[in-house]
């Protein structure tokens, strides 16, 4: 299955956003000091700088106390240095399937398309896909014709959650996947999954079918091929030259098809920096990644969904923490795997990715473990 909601990082809206004092404490580079008897004291540059040990030896830890194969780590500091490690035998650089954290692409490839002004927020499905659904052989559903962009982007477009008639996980454990293929067109899912309805309802309901859908807006507003699109506008201006998109993931591509390091994830998610604008610019996230409109997902949590990520806001204006995860367990003959993604902003941000996926009363936790070995490797001895 896919994760569902990332519970367990949208629920840490308790812990405290850092300041941006304590960011900079933490940034510090660690140096061994040598006290001889008389004369100066002299610096001690070690082989393995203590960061990095105190790094690779948490990826053992989680390793053993998590009865994981594989773990891969990488955290980068608020003032862009970074430290990563990989499971003995594993490569850091390792491409991986990311799941759900393929959403963010989606919805970077929407704001920059709202961006260029050649797409609305509140622009809808009926004038979006008609002719790119008479294109593919069916009208669009009558019901799908009022969704807006800004409802899709927050799961808000009463679509079908991931148990039922999503791609992967409905129609008992992804029959519908099974009958089209990994490498078919999106529209065609919607009929094998008999997922091309809503109900109409804008609560707050986790959907992959909703960015799917926002996959072919893609196509349709651009002219341009989804993955074309995404490798040409999103990820080659971001230096990225490793993500992949496998052919028979094609399908699962808007919501969960990429694959990429944990280097390059956290490359896609400097995009959400408010501070330092790059593909987005600052008025484009302040609108749509700190976009409150839509509300909570929860009444009683100050957590929403925006541009692919669970956004909470901080104590300032330019202060929040966006975060995600994701289970890939697409086909049974293959590993699985799941992975977590967290930006502080100011602060440190983090991706995880282990197999094999771990017991879903341990997300919490796990995540909690980083958070502690990342401040260890940060902290000056």
């Amino acid at each position: 299955m896919l994760m569902t909601t990332g519970h367990a990082l949208a629920q840490a809206t308790s812990a405290e956003m850092p300041t941006a004092s304590s960011s900079v404490a933490a940034n510090m580079s660690a140096v061994v000091v040598a006290l001889p008897s008389s004369g100066t004291a002299t610096p001690i540059r070690p082989a393995v700088p203590i960061g990095q040990a105190t790094l690779t030896q948490g990826v053992a830890q989680l390793k053993e106390r998590y009865n994981l194969s594989h773990v891969w780590l990488r955290t980068e500091s608020d003032a862009g240095v970074g430290l990563e490690a990989a499971t003995r035998g594993d490569d850091v650089r390792q491409m991986l399937p990311v799941a759900s954290l393929s959403k963010s692409v989606t919805a970077i490839g929407i704001a920059l398309l709202v961006q260029q002004g050649k797409l609305s927020l509140d622009a809808k499905l009926g004038d979006l896909l008609d002719t790119y659904s008479k294109q593919h052989g069916k009208p669009l559903d009558p019901s799908l014709r009022d969704l807006t962009v800004r409802r899709l982007l927050a799961h808000r477009a009463g679509l079908a959650t991931n148990g039922y008639n999503d791609p992967v996980n409905g129609l008992f454990s992804g029959l519908a996947i099974r009958r089209v293929g990994g490498s078919a067109d999106f529209f065609n899912y919607l009929d094998a999954g008999d997922a091309g309805h809503s109900t109409g309802k804008s609560d707050f309901v986790y959907s992959n079918v909703s960015y799917l859908l926002l996959g072919m807006v893609i196509e349709a507003v651009s002219g341009d091929e989804y993955k074309h699109f995404c490798e040409t506008r999103i990820f080659a201006p971001l230096g990225i030259t490793g993500a992949t998109l496998p052919d028979n993931w094609r399908l699962l591509a808007p919501f969960a098809g990429w694959q990429m390091s944990t280097s390059a994830l956290l490359k896609v998610w400097r995009v959400f920096d408010i501070r330092r604008p790059s593909l987005l610019t600052e008025t484009t996230l302040r609108t749509l990644l700190l976009d409150k409109q839509s509300g909570p997902v929860r009444a009683d949590r100050n957590v929403y969904y925006t541009l692919g990520v669970f956004m909470v806001p901080g104590a300032g204006e330019r202060s929040y923490r966006i975060s995600h995860d994701g289970i890939a367990d697409f086909f049974r003959t293959q590993s699985t795997y799941y992975t977590v993604v967290e930006k502080t902003v100011p602060g440190d941000s983090w991706a995880l990715v282990v197999s094999p996926i771990p017991s879903r009363g341990q997300f919490g936790a796990i995540q909690r473990d980083v958070r502690r070995i990342i401040r260890q490797a940060r902290l000056a001895p």
